[in-house]
């Protein structure tokens, strides 16, 4: 029997692992078989055996998310293939760095009708930085491994980028000994990039002694932080961060977290001179409204993929952040420009405290106090993570969310694959996040994961409540409220998962101490009146 097909496949799973590759997912298939027995195989590379190819997707996604380094995904070949792209697309908007690995029938057998065939090649167009078709039976040992280099070199590259190796394996599949094969590749090292001489001094011309205000964005890079608020300390310049810039996890009076409900509520002490805007777009819909209607203010974005979705800036450097910040040098503005900021977000975050429970801002305001330090929180996108903006102030753990595409599918499954590298991780979910995953439960329970889900349920899509659409009174409940009557406490017990219903805000803080899944229970409605009640608050803050 024919061992090519796996020693070919061990042979680049290996050379990948020597790179630096630490996690796969699998879901089972045929004709995968080559890499899927050489993934089982390799010592160092943890398999994580998966029942579906959109979940498996997922849990790759969350595991490149928090470790900042490329998942593999392997799948067979067909639709199997083609249910990776909601994942690819989230990797390609967000930076994650992902390889996807498909099998597929090898040319003889492309568009002859061959069953369980699909055109895989090129399958996910834009959301990928490579796509590369292979028959690596046929490619000699030093270009599997070369395969490897440039796979891993592509999708580690800033910005970081899933790549697509579409790999055709004739029959047969399964190789007559597991002997693995040594590759003999090293991990390539890359340069840090730098801020050319004549944009740096044309910036700090631009911003020098100017009541500059800091907008961070979602960034989550090692570092940032730190550097952001070095130059907030020497320049002056106060910092509205964003809940996934991880900044909300410092100690200082220069990060407001009340930003979004100083912009929502036209509450800003004073008009900044000059804005300095760091990463992807914020979370805060108030803020970037803000940003599209004064664009006489300029305007700098600092961002890796040059994104400028207000169409407002004055000048956008296509630059890490943290080389931005690390090399720019400025004279300080004035000293009250940033105690009016830093006043006014301590006026705001008092006003916003006290939500009654159950509701949403009183679940993110306990989350907030009883997340262990170097936890991981996860977060919903729709109005879980606009709620964690708004309520969510000074935090020791490190918030994630899928914000690339802004999708709610994935959720649970990316929070698993993040609970798989051993960080104690919580999700804050909406009920409609949660169905759209509730596969991902029975995969918690399966691979025994540390994970604590708090879903909040309003039987909906709560977001439509504070959209135009509320206004449709004959269709909006069924064609955007989409109430589904059903409680997730006998759906987590079904799949053998812990899980509690918590009508008290003790019940709440208690249950988070331990893995499972919390229920808590809210009205669409009566979230549009603490919200709106909320913001008259700080208003006359």
């Amino acid at each position: 029997m024919n061992d090519s097909a796996y020693q070919a496949a061990a042979l680049f799973v290996d050379a990948l692992a020597r790179l630096g590759l630490r996690h796969a997912c699998v879901t089972p298939g045929s004709r995968s078989t080559p890499l899927a027995l050489a993934f089982a195989e390799h010592p160092d590379v943890a398999d994580w055996i998966h029942h579906d190819e959109r979940s498996s997707a997922f849990f790759a996604l969350g595991i490149a998310k928090v470790t900042r380094t490329p998942a593999a995904i392997i799948t067979t070949s067909g639709t199997a293939a083609a249910e990776l792209l909601p994942a690819a697309v989230e990797a390609r908007h967000a930076g994650v760095p992902l390889l996807l690995l498909t099998a597929d029938r090898p040319p003889e057998l492309r568009g002859i009708g061959t069953p369980q065939t699909i055109d895989q090649v090129n399958l996910f167009a834009n959301a990928t930085r490579m796509s590369l078709d292979v028959l690596l039976v046929d490619m000699p040992t030093g270009e599997v491994e070369a395969l490897a280099v440039t796979a891993w070199s592509e999708a580690v590259r800033r910005p970081r980028r899933p790549v697509h190796i579409n790999m055709a394996f004739r029959e047969p599949f399964v190789p007559t000994t597991l002997d693995r094969p040594r590759a003999s590749v090293t991990p390539t090292r890359t340069t840090d990039p730098v801020l050319e001489e004549d944009e740096l001094r044309e910036m700090s011309s631009m911003l020098g002694a100017k009541r500059a205000l800091t907008i961070a964005g979602p960034i989550d890079e090692p570092g940032f932080p730190d550097h952001v608020l070095a130059l907030a300390t020497t320049s002056g310049w106060p910092i509205v961060a964003d809940p996934l810039s991880q900044l909300r996890s410092k100690v200082s009076d220069l990060v407001l977290d009340a930003g979004d409900a100083l912009f929502a509520a036209g509450r800003l002490p004073a008009k900044p001179e000059v804005i300095v805007r760091l990463g992807a777009t914020v979370t805060s819909k108030a803020i970037s409204s803000w940003l599209a209607d004064h664009r006489k203010i300029p305007q700098v974005v600092v961002d890796e993929e040059g994104r400028d979705a207000s169409r407002s800036a004055a000048k956008v450097l296509s630059i890490d952040p943290i080389t931005f910040v690390r090399s720019l040098q400025v004279e300080p503005a004035p000293d009250e420009w940033a105690d009016q900021w830093t006043d006014a977000d301590r006026r705001a975050r008092a006003a916003l405290r006290g939500s009654p429970f159950p509701s949403e801002p009183a679940v993110v305001e306990i989350l907030a106090e009883c997340l262990p330090i170097e936890s991981v929180l996860f977060v919903a996108s729709s109005m879980p993570i606009r709620n964690v903006d708004r309520y969510l102030s000074r935090v020791d753990a490190r918030v994630l969310s899928n914000r690339g595409a802004n999708g709610i599918d994935g959720l649970i499954s990316s929070a698993l694959g993040v609970a798989a590298t051993g960080r104690r991780t919580f999700v804050l979910a909406g009920d409609l996040s949660l169905l759209h995953d509730v596969g991902s439960l029975a995969t918690a329970v399966r691979l025994d994961l540390p994970i604590t889900i708090v879903v909040v349920n309003n039987d909906g899509g709560g977001i439509f409540s504070f959209l135009p659409q509320v206004a449709l009174p004959r269709h909006f409940e069924r064609v955007f409220g989409t109430p589904h009557g059903l409680s997730f406490v006998p759906i987590a017990d079904a799949f053998g998962l812990r899980a509690v219903h918590a009508d008290t805000a003790d019940r709440l803080a208690s249950e988070l101490a331990l893995p499972g899944l919390i229920e808590v229970t809210t009205d669409r409605a009566r979230e549009v009146e603490l919200q709106a009640r909320a913001l008259e608050r700080v208003a006359s803050s």
